[in-house]
């Protein structure tokens, strides 16, 4: 059966697609006045284009504006004459206090002098109050009143409320009596709305049911974990989310979210949390989770509220990826760039550790002859302890990784890093200078990749300085940040170079694969710091890593 005037073919901000049968109660909160003038022009020719009974509830200045307007447009006398105008201030009652039973007792004498002409039958209103009255707790018992007393008679109601002057917790109240949110541009279906007068038919309860089935059917095929969190419990994760934890769906109904993830993310839970209650975005986090075999898995998480009531329990819903395969390739790019840096300096290093195996061999030979003086016994020392850190700044390259991280000194690996690169920066005439180095710039890190960046960005500036030169090292402490600046005297690179460095596969030397650098990005990225680059053509390159600083 076909009843096109049932319909409601709403323009402005009813436009979005949408069509609301008759018996439809909108909230609308408006911001702007222009708009709000185009909405309750448009909500009256359209009611009486579909022959609609329109009532009107405003000022008695706009009432005249609206009947001026509608004349300009060609409407008739007639036309105009049938609408209902009822001046907002008479009704609500402003010159004396907000009284509920009265109010509505008007609203149903209003409604009922119309419904005899058989139209359906549209109501815009804008609700005010005088300044005693209690409207928080006033105004939104009369609206789930009013919509009881609309109810049988299926009209199709705007209220609207000054969006500037409600407060958040008042907005909330009021959509409980309406099944529809609109703003100046757009209209959405109303979570919070309470119907508790109309019990849904079979057909309805059938319908909503496969729905449900439907959804919970996709959601359980998701490939990625899906968790929803009430209260901090687990009340749902599919079955994806079941096979990431390894556990059965039992094992879930005790669980809570700090049962799954690490206690070292905890604080970062909590955080989110509060974001999401102010209605904040949460950015992908990157976490660890721990499953019921005693496995650490490394996840990608992205939540979202699920319920704002504030009635009810906060619920969010989590969507969780498995980054396993992501980290270990990245561990695999580190640990191969290690390997080629290690390769590419075997030549200096060699030529490093030469120098003062020279030294001691004459030092013997001199022992031999009897001509050795005490003083010399010191050189011989400090070179043997020259080539044991030489062979350990080898060996971390060389030795495979290790993931552990500790309270590090950067200082003190930096000066390390520009030692074991010296001979090989000498060999191109270039002077590596450390003196600029404070004590106590401790971070937390694996010294390890630190060093390993350290050595790439040092081992970048030597290759870039065709002609010599100095390379500058400095590592400071700026306020809650250890500061560590590496510049050289290179060729320097434009603007749009730079905008690339760190993509893997951009090189700017021949042979170069651009791993280099991207690991370093990666490295740094990992523990919380950033890597900035500034550059001059012609006059060289400067790196500056931010990390935090620790207490010690």
């Amino acid at each position: 059966m076909n009843l096109p005037n049932d319909l409601v073919h709403p323009k402005v901000a009813l436009t979005k697609n949408m069509e609301l049968i008759s018996g439809t109660h909108i909230l609308y909160l408006y911001a702007d006045q222009e708009k709000y003038w185009e909405n309750i022009f448009s909500f009256t020719i359209t009611g009486l284009e579909l022959k609609h009974q329109v009532i009107l509830l405003e000022s008695a200045e706009k009432i005249e504006k609206i009947k001026q307007q509608l004349a300009q447009k060609g409407f008739s006398d007639e036309q105009i004459a049938s609408i209902g105008f009822i001046d907002h201030c008479q009704f609500y009652n402003t010159y004396q206090s907000f009284e509920t039973e009265t109010v509505l007792q008007g609203l149903d004498d209003a409604v009922r002098h119309y419904v005899a002409n058989g139209a359906p039958i549209r109501i815009w209103s804008r609700v005010i109050w005088r300044e005693d009255v209690d409207c928080d707790k006033e105004i939104p018992l009369y609206e789930q009143k009013a919509n009881a007393v609309l109810k049988p008679f299926h009209v199709f109601t705007v209220c609207a409320y000054d969006g500037n002057d409600v407060s958040a917790n008042f907005s909330l109240k009021l959509m409980k009596g309406h099944s529809h949110i609109m703003t100046d541009n757009e209209i959405t279906n109303s979570p919070y709305y309470e119907s508790e007068q109309n019990t849904p038919s079979l057909f309805i309860e059938d319908f909503l049911q496969e729905k449900v089935q439907h959804y919970k059917h996709l959601i359980n095929e998701m490939p990625d974990a899906v968790f929803i969190f009430s209260a901090e419990k687990v009340v749902y994760g599919n079955y994806t989310a079941l096979k990431m934890l390894n556990c059965k769906e039992s094992d879930l109904q005790h669980a809570t979210i700090w049962d799954l993830f690490t206690k070292e993310y905890h604080p970062l839970i909590y955080e989110n949390t509060e974001k999401l209650l102010r209605n904040n975005r949460v950015p992908l986090e990157e976490m660890k989770i721990k499953t019921y075999d005693g496995q650490i898995l490394d996840v990608e998480v992205a939540t979202f509220p699920f319920s704002f009531d504030i009635e009810k329990d906060f619920t969010v819903i989590a969507i969780i990826r498995s980054i396993q395969d992501r980290k270990a390739h990245q561990q695999l790019t580190i640990k191969t760039e290690k390997l080629s840096l290690a390769g590419q300096l075997a030549a200096s290093i060699a030529h490093e550790v030469r120098n003062p195996l020279t030294s001691i061999k004459g030092f013997i030979k001199l022992a031999r002859e009897d001509a050795m003086h005490d003083a010399y016994y010191t050189i011989i020392e400090e070179e043997i302890d020259r080539i044991e850190t030489i062979a350990s700044e080898l060996l971390v390259l060389g030795k495979p990784m290790s993931v552990e991280i500790e309270t590090c000194d950067a200082g003190k690996m930096l000066k390390d890093v520009s030692m074991l690169l010296q001979s090989q920066a000498v060999m191109r005439k270039i002077d590596i200078q450390y003196s600029d180095i404070e004590p106590d710039c401790f971070v937390r890190c694996n010294a390890g990749q630190m060093k390993q960046v350290f050595i790439n960005i040092i081992k970048n500036a030597i290759e870039a300085m065709e002609n010599g030169g100095v390379i500058r090292t400095s590592a400071r402490l700026n306020g809650e940040k250890v500061e560590i600046v590496i510049t050289d005297e290179g060729k320097g690179m434009p603007e749009s170079v730079l905008k690339k460095l760190g993509e893997p596969f951009y090189s700017t030397k021949e042979d170069g694969t651009g791993l280099g650098l991207m690991v370093c990005f990666n490295i740094v990225e990992q523990y919380e710091g950033i890597i900035r680059v500034e550059s001059t053509v012609d006059k060289g390159t400067a790196f500056t890593i931010e990390l935090p600083l620790v207490s010690v």
